[in-house]
């Protein structure tokens, strides 16, 4: 009972009081790149991660697999952690991946599965399109567990050569893992400015149905090509983001921390292999 004591505490914190989920909302995260930026990766182009835009797998050249942990707030009962894995061929893009969240009292386990493919205008302007399955199990001790099925959807689409637009809706079917209690249903809209390969700006506004719109911004410079330093805002709640990106070839690495005016810092790390 004091892992689900200890989530209510800080999911009113986080969000406020609103009405609460019948699940966490830690699997919206993604990896430590989109948490320097403020989360604000919607239209992130080369993402990965279990939670990036179903999309972005489609604008893949090359076999990607991602490995991510984070232990929000330095509490052992909030770690998250995910694998996940992209596959691009000629016919599309497929993606897989799995994460968990919580401890012994409190559990969360998801599996996704996701295909990705881009759709020509007939012009230069191609549009990638995306659907990600997430099947969700939560278990708490003493109580048993229940599973779901959520539908996720995502889209890419280049205004200018140098301005692509991102749109990301989560659990579009309104999966319930307890009646009345629904999955967190967002929808995040989001740009992307490149300046080169040495800056990129994005913004993101993002709505939980069952809370405030939040408005996030985030900002990647890479003064060698090796190195990109990144930064973020986000709001309700507001939280000021950070990190590092390390760029050997075939071997990305990513550290990210995040500041809440409340409940203090949020450490987080990714690994991205690819070939």
């Amino acid at each position: 009972m004091r892992h689900l004591l200890g989530l209510f505490i800080v999911g009113c914190l986080v969000v406020g009081p609103a009405p609460a989920h019948g699940q966490s909302t830690y699997d919206l995260f993604g990896g430590a790149r989109s948490s320097a930026l403020g989360y604000a990766a919607t239209a992130l182009t080369t993402t990965s991660g279990v939670h990036a835009n179903p999309a972005a797998a489609a604008r893949r050249t090359h076999r990607v697999v991602s490995f991510f942990a984070r232990e929000a707030f330095g509490l052992s009962a909030l770690r998250y952690g995910s694998v996940s894995g992209t596959w691009p061929a000629a016919w599309g893009s497929v993606s897989a991946g799995a994460s968990t969240f919580g401890g012994d009292g409190y559990r969360e386990i998801h599996y996704s599965l996701g295909y990705a493919r881009g759709l020509s205008f007939g012009t230069s302007r191609r549009m990638q399109l995306g659907v990600t399955g997430r099947y969700y199990h939560t278990r708490i001790e003493g109580y048993g567990g229940t599973a779901t099925v959520g539908l996720h959807l995502g889209l890419l689409l280049p205004l200018l050569s140098s301005l692509d637009l991102g749109a990301h809706a989560t659990n579009v079917n309104g999966p319930s893992l307890v009646e009345g209690e629904p999955l967190p249903q967002t929808l995040s809209v989001g740009l992307q400015y490149r300046a080169g390969d040495h800056l990129r700006v994005l913004v993101d506004v993002f709505k939980d149905r069952a809370f405030p719109a939040a408005v996030r911004g985030g900002l990647e410079v890479r003064p060698l090509s090796l190195i990109a330093l990144r930064a973020g805002v986000t709001t309700v709640p507001t939280r000021f983001t950070g990190g590092v990106g390390l760029h050997l070839d075939w071997l990305q690495a990513h550290v990210a921390a995040e500041q809440h005016a409340e409940l203090g810092w949020t450490p987080s790390a990714s690994l991205d292999v690819h070939w």
